[in-house]
């Protein structure tokens, strides 16, 4: 941890060869300087779109992870469940490197890996001022020191840090990256009775994330955010019908990309069923309480 903390303070002095960045001021996604390098690494390749890479970003601060390693290499990683691995093909697919491979048989998980410097010098671009909840920048600015450190070792470019976060809007695809990862759509229905608990949830460990929680909250006008029963987690819930009507119309339009996709469609299914009063109905509400469990079933 002092390695990584020495390097990331002696990488900001002034006389180190950066590739210049831009103002920090603009509070949106920008990726031109990911652009200009990738048409110069890859110039007949067709450059991810903007909605890919915001969605992107998000589901990286779910699932991804900067890793750095015992000899000061840097690794970025995303790991999913093997029933997943689809959207991890789309990942590299749409990058147009990196490559995907089995962590575990018996545990039954796949990785999407970028370990070159290369491609690792277009990962910190996508990510550098672009990121959306404090721990998770802290933790690429380390990843980007490091980065660095072993760049200039290299006789390569460093490139030059972006300390602030940004925030999302409801126009760029950041939260349905973050929901593909860390977001839950549930629907509770009891046997004896004619209750019903629907919800949507994205979760967060840190009080210093919270901030991005409650932002999420201004956005949809709706929703609470709460501690959770396990210290320093919180959650952004939106409950009941009424108040799940404003979150519909983001993923309807956004869209999803992993099996919370089919978990989506089927939530908001079975809300329509409640509203036309299916619920009510003993037959049709064991009918639904068996659909139920297919919301967020592990494949």
């Amino acid at each position: 941890r002092e390695y990584l903390f020495n390097n990331f303070s002696n990488l900001l002095i002034a006389n180190i060869p950066f590739i210049s960045s831009r103002n920090t001021t603009n509070s949106n996604f920008n990726f031109d300087k990911f652009y200009i390098k990738y048409s110069e690494i890859y110039p007949n390749k067709t450059k991810p779109s903007n909605s890919f890479l915001e969605w992107f970003i998000g589901f990286s601060e779910g699932d991804g992870s900067f890793i750095i390693n015992k000899r000061g290499n840097v690794i970025f990683v995303i790991t999913q469940s093997t029933s997943d691995v689809k959207v991890l093909y789309y990942i590299m697919n749409n990058l147009g490197f990196g490559k995907v491979i089995q962590q575990s048989k018996s545990s039954k998980t796949h990785r999407f890996i970028v370990q070159d410097i290369k491609n690792l010098l277009l990962i910190c671009l996508i990510f550098n001022g672009n990121m959306v909840f404090p721990t998770k920048n802290s933790r690429f600015q380390v990843f980007l020191a490091a980065f660095n450190d072993l760049s200039l070792r290299m006789n390569r470019l460093a490139l030059e840090p972006i300390i602030t976060t940004i925030l999302p809007t409801l126009k760029d695809y950041w939260l349905s990256g973050i929901t593909d990862s860390e977001g839950c759509f549930t629907l509770s229905l009891l046997n004896n009775s004619n209750a019903y608990r629907l919800r949507f949830i994205i979760s967060q460990k840190w009080e210093a994330n919270k901030i991005i929680l409650d932002h999420i909250s201004s956005l949809f006008g709706v929703g609470v955010v709460s501690a959770h029963f396990v210290s320093d987690n919180y959650e952004y819930i939106v409950n009941g019908i009424k108040n799940t009507e404003f979150i519909i119309p983001y993923f309807d339009e956004k869209g999803l990309l992993t099996n919370k996709k089919n978990s989506y469609l089927l939530w908001k299914e079975l809300r329509n069923q409640i509203i036309n009063g299916k619920h009510l109905n003993k037959d049709s509400r064991m009918e639904m309480v068996l659909a139920t469990k297919q919301i967020n079933k592990k494949i």
